[in-house]
């Protein structure tokens, strides 16, 4: 076992801890996102903003657009419709998702046994985060662009199900709105 202080010499001898992967993928995704002018200064602000997010237990309660993401990309997959309960969990944990509001969102959407929609858990976290169906959107949509294009076809199932879920809204209006969206798109 390498100890840290001697040399290596096989791949055998290199462990990659196991979020490296995930923090690779989300910060390049970001940097082709947003082409900052000065990429050692947005690194920097970057990955200070991940560290304090780690670290800050002020900040938990109310998610930030970039644990949204993460978790988002974490499980985007054409073929993943459901995760398990464990990795959901694991990769909360990950985000510095509190277990709290996973267990909250969890019970929210109805979910009792392993197979957890993740896509419709996803959108019940940013809605917890956003406050309102409008900021939902905007927010799922902002996560969702890719160099100013939107993904309208995510946009407009979570839109959907978000509606489903609340009463209260004109559901004349969240038609309209998809129309538009698909016009749009």
């Amino acid at each position: 076992m390498n100890t840290g202080t001697e040399p290596l010499y096989t791949a055998e001898q290199i462990r990659i801890p196991p979020d490296l992967p995930d923090i690779l993928k989300n910060y390049t995704k970001h940097i082709i996102r947003t082409q900052p002018g000065n990429i050692m200064k947005e690194s920097f602000e970057y990955f200070g903003r991940l560290a304090r997010q780690k670290t800050d237990t002020s900040n938990l309660k109310r998610l930030n657009n970039m644990q949204l993401e993460a978790i988002y990309n974490k499980f985007d997959s054409p073929d993943k419709a459901v995760v398990s309960r464990a990795e959901l969990d694991e990769a909360c944990n990950a985000f510095s998702i509190p277990a709290a509001q996973i267990n909250d969102i969890v019970r929210l959407g109805g979910w009792t046994g392993d197979r957890i929609p993740w896509t419709k858990c996803w959108a019940l976290l940013v809605a917890s985060a956003a406050g309102n169906l409008t900021a939902t959107i905007e927010t799922v949509a902002n996560i969702l662009s890719d160099n100013a294009r939107v993904r309208v076809g995510p946009v407009v199932e979570i839109l959907q199900y978000l509606a489903e879920q609340d009463r209260t809204v004109d559901k004349s209006q969240v038609e309209q709105l998809i129309r538009g969206l698909m016009a749009n798109a």
